[in-house]
């Protein structure tokens, strides 16, 4: 800026060997090594947890962390009720092979998080590629642990949450 002084930028970085450089191959170079690094953390990162529902269904639950027990409490109710749903317990990211396989074969999956954001299902819908309206969200953030009974409503319908699609009702996918 002419009036403020002289302003001076540098491009500088490290290269792969954590040596100072200003090349813009090595940079190159570097990011495309990190790239790399990524895809083998898939497959050293704690592997999904798995639950199967007691009938076919093309339905699913992704849950994690504290989320957990709730999670498959509220899958024993809903096959108790009828509506079954195969489930997968995150432990890891990035994610591997199995996460985008299990979203692959279904048509409709609640992702269970206390949080208002839906990180998870973010992380989800940008890594691997999924159609957001694939992916329902079931969001507790009302500052207690969620429970079972919330999923439940929520799912179902017959509770007074607003946030998420119940099963009842047929949804564009």
């Amino acid at each position: 800026h002419p009036t403020k002084g002289a302003f001076f930028t540098r491009g500088s970085s490290r290269d792969r060997y954590a040596k100072y450089t200003e090349s813009s191959d090595e940079y190159v170079d570097n990011m495309q090594r990190l790239l790399v690094k990524w895809e083998t953390a898939k497959n050293y990162v704690p592997q999904p947890e798995f639950r199967p529902a007691k009938q076919s269904t093309r339905d699913g639950m992704i849950y994690f962390g504290t989320t957990t027990a709730s999670a498959e409490e509220a899958l024993d109710i809903l096959s108790d009720k009828g509506l079954h749903m195969d489930a997968m317990r995150v432990r890891g990211f990035p994610f591997n092979a199995d996460v985008e396989a299990f979203i692959e074969d279904h048509d409709r999956i609640f992702v269970v998080e206390q949080n208002r954001d839906g990180q998870l299902r973010t992380l989800l819908i940008n890594e691997c590629e999924i159609n957001p309206s694939k992916l329902k969200p079931l969001l507790c953030y009302d500052g207690l642990p969620v429970t079972a009974r919330w999923m439940v409503e929520a799912i179902t319908g017959s509770g007074t949450t607003d946030n998420v699609v119940p099963l009842s009702k047929k949804v564009k996918v």
